[in-house]
């Protein structure tokens, strides 16, 4: 069990004294939220032929939000761990930090591809 703690425990929170299940919520509560923003911007930039600005609704569907997931869950907890411990309240840096490490994650991944293909 202790390995989905790595997956569970962003941070947040972390210099609060008093614990119980309010604050459990609320770090379940924004660990998910991150997780989905971070998978979001991932699946934005799927569907967002760039650098031109236009839609790509070949890959507006399921499986590839299903894969910014997966994706999302590999990448996130060190990123959100290293910006917990400058700022352990979650507030608009962290949900703007998640949603814009997936975005330019996946568009430096690509074009990285591009590059050495």
């Amino acid at each position: 069990m202790a390995n989905l703690e790595y997956f569970k425990d962003m941070g947040f929170y972390r210099d609060v004294k008093t614990f119980g299940p309010s604050i459990r919520q609320k770090r379940m509560k924004w660990t998910a939220i991150v997780y989905v923003l971070l998978s979001l911007g991932i699946f934005s930039r799927q569907i967002t032929n760039f650098p031109k600005v236009s839609m790509n609704y070949a890959n507006l569907n399921f499986s590839v939000f299903f894969a910014s997931l997966i994706i999302g869950f590999a990448i996130l907890p060190y990123v959100m761990r290293k910006l917990t411990k400058k700022a352990p309240k979650p507030g608009l840096e962290h949900t703007l930090s998640a949603f814009g490490i997936g975005f330019f994650i996946d568009l430096a991944s690509s074009e990285i591809i591009k590059h050495f293909m």
